[in-house]
């Protein structure tokens, strides 16, 4: 074993040993504002590594499960919108309604303590995405079918990281994902949120392999030959802020299955053309139908 796998072999060895020390202690709380004829909404909360309190959206639609599951891992952004479809929002630590003991800067938060991986902020973004399928299998609320994940930019790699980790995972549909950890990732000139590692690194060049190292265990590609389910992936021709075409590409090579969708633009990855195609396709593997 080479020290690079050693080293990103030993992160995850962590999260989840930190996982297996802290239960779920799922609570639900229905809305009754946000709740459709169709389906109830709930206010769920619980605990992930490190003393932190997460919360999510949950929607379970009225009528007899096991009912198929979209968890929709957060992207690099501060607050979630209300879903008014029956899947899972999940966030991270730091982010709105889950900000009790940290709360993180947008930007700022892809650097805040990337001196180390000990301090480095997002990494604990990880372990809170598994945490959340955790919390969705010990709900009481509904009985869970097939699961399928979704996410754009940070909350693509999230996904296909819990793909690589879980299994049972059904599909993965994942937007443009963050090419954090990756070579790419560090080129000068990038927009944000990328351009915040270029940022960081204008003022302190030298520590630019410090900080690859850091990066090093969160590159897809370290955990991409892990994800057995299929993948439907989408990226910008254009896009130099989020997920490069070449990393995209080199992404999909990987992938075990996976199905890529390159669309004329940047970071939107198809906008909402692909919305079309990405919910045609779970409908396929889920029976259902997603908008």
């Amino acid at each position: 074993m080479t020290s690079a796998s050693a080293q990103n072999g030993g992160f995850w060895e962590r999260i989840e040993a930190g996982l297996a020390e802290t239960t779920p202690n799922v609570s639900l709380e229905r809305d009754p504002f946000y709740s459709q004829p169709e389906w109830d909404v709930y206010r769920m909360h619980y605990d992930t590594t490190a003393g932190h309190r997460l919360f999510a959206w949950f929607s379970v639609p009225h009528g007899d499960g096991p009912f198929p599951a979209l968890v929709r891992m957060p992207d690099y952004a501060s607050v979630h919108d209300i879903i008014y479809t029956p899947l899972r929002n999940a966030t991270h630590r730091g982010q709105r309604n889950s900000d009790g003991l940290i709360r993180s800067s947008y930007p700022g938060l892809l650097t805040e303590g990337i001196e180390s991986a000990d301090s480095y902020v997002l990494l604990g973004a990880y372990a809170d995405a598994l945490r959340a399928l955790d919390a969705l299998e010990t709900q009481g609320a509904a009985e869970i079918g097939a699961v399928a994940l979704i996410g754009a930019g940070m909350g693509a790699s999230l996904a296909l990281s819990v793909a690589a980790r879980r299994s049972g995972i059904s599909a993965v549909a994942a937007d443009t994902p963050l090419a954090l950890g990756h070579s790419s990732a560090l080129e000068p000139g990038l927009g944000y949120p990328l351009g915040e590692l270029g940022d960081y690194l204008r003022m302190r060049p030298e520590r630019r392999g410090a900080v690859a190292e850091v990066l090093s265990p969160v590159n897809p590609l370290n955990f991409a030959a892990s994800v057995t389910a299929p993948v439907l992936m989408s990226a910008g021709r254009l896009d130099r802020s989020v997920c490069p075409l070449a990393f995209a590409e080199e992404l999909a090579a990987v992938l075990p299955n996976c199905d890529l969708r390159v669309y004329e633009g940047a970071a939107e990855g198809g906008g909402h053309e692909h919305a079309q195609v990405r919910g045609g396709w779970l409908a396929e593997r889920l029976g259902v139908t997603v908008s």
